[in-house]
């Protein structure tokens, strides 16, 4: 690995836990806001700043993936390796949440506890908890993402095989049909085939260039937009695509929402250091990734089950949040033992 490899591992690590946090930020809106400002600073900082966490995963995911494509077997290894990182803990933690959520219906249902018991079908449970409902996302919700990009590995001699005779044709024909399906044809204030379908667009799209842009040795510092137009035109998607959300004008919002990911990543990207940042918050992305979704439900069900009146509710949900995902995380990872490992895939 050269020196610019090493410094974007760096970079990419600290991007990672900076992500992993972002999504933290996306869900503590999860039950709804009481307060106008609140939810004006969910739908901001929520479905607006943190947005390009996701896009960052399948991204950086993609990069890296590309390092080994010209070994031998590559194909086989990388299955092999993300059954154990991917696949195992998704098991786990699907498991956990699935046991969770129907321990938490049934304390909320006391009083008609046989007829929740009645209603939590083994059937329900599998299919949701783990995923194998390819039209929803599974119970517990951040998975989708892993869920997809396996999905994405699997599949990977076909997206290889046609990177390497079509190259940036491929993300590029990709792109109508993601705004398309995500932006002009879906009604929805979030596109559904972003977050919740297992053959989601803007997996296949980001992945695909984050493979290429490890192929063509591509280096953010050879960009050449400066960081102020990225962090303008990310701002200004943003800020109108959340008016045009609130004017009920969802295909607009849409659209300016897919527009803006890109320059916000590469915003985020500029600012974050080449430096390593702390090992306890850099190790803790994945962590975090898993756990924060327990709390979450906890707090929106039975906590918080209904939205505070003032206009802090929604940091003080998120910092909550962070703070007692990372303590957990910290916790898990100081018993060194088997499980840990299992439980984080390895990191």
């Amino acid at each position: 690995m050269n020196e610019s490899e090493k410094t974007f591992s760096v970079k990419a690590r600290n991007m990672s836990a900076l992500a992993a946090l972002s999504v933290v930020v996306i869900h503590a809106g999860n039950g709804g806001m009481g307060s106008f400002t609140a939810k004006m600073l969910h739908q901001f900082f929520g479905w607006g700043l943190c947005t390009f966490a996701v896009p960052w995963f399948f991204f950086a995911s993609g990069y890296f993936f590309a390092a080994h494509l010209d070994e031998k077997g590559w194909w086989i290894r990388a299955v092999r390796t993300r059954l154990r990182t991917l696949v195992l803990p998704y098991v786990v933690w699907c498991t956990l949440f699935a046991c969770f959520a129907a321990v938490l219906m049934i304390w909320q249902n006391l009083d008609a506890e046989r007829s929740v018991l009645a209603g939590l079908s083994w059937r329900w449970l599998v299919m949701r908890g783990f995923g194998l409902d390819v039209s929803e996302h599974p119970l517990l919700v951040p998975f989708w993402y892993i869920r997809c990009l396996m999905v994405i590995v699997l599949l990977s001699p076909v997206l290889v095989w046609a990177l390497r005779r079509g190259r940036w044709l491929v993300p590029a024909a990709i792109l109508p049909a993601y705004v398309y399906c995500c932006g002009l044809h879906n009604r929805y204030a979030m596109p559904w085939f972003v977050f919740y379908s297992f053959l989601s667009l803007a997996g296949w799209l980001y992945f695909s260039v984050g493979v290429l842009a490890r192929r063509g040795n591509w280096s953010a510092r050879s960009c050449r937009v400066p960081s102020w137009m990225c962090w303008g035109v990310a701002l200004v998607a943003i800020c109108v695509g959340r008016l045009a959300l609130y004017r009920e004008m969802p295909v607009l919002a849409n659209c300016l929402w897919i527009a803006g990911v890109p320059p916000l990543m590469l915003g985020f990207w500029r600012l974050v250091p080449e430096r390593p940042w702390p090992v306890w918050l850099v190790s803790s992305a994945f962590p975090v990734y898993a756990l924060h979704y327990f709390f979450e439900h906890f707090l929106e069900s039975v906590v918080l089950p209904l939205a505070h009146p003032a206009w802090w509710a929604y940091a003080m949900r998120a910092g909550i949040v962070v703070l007692l995902s990372i303590w957990v995380a910290q916790m898990l990872h100081k018993l060194r033992t088997r499980e840990s490992r299992v439980l984080f895939g390895g990191r």
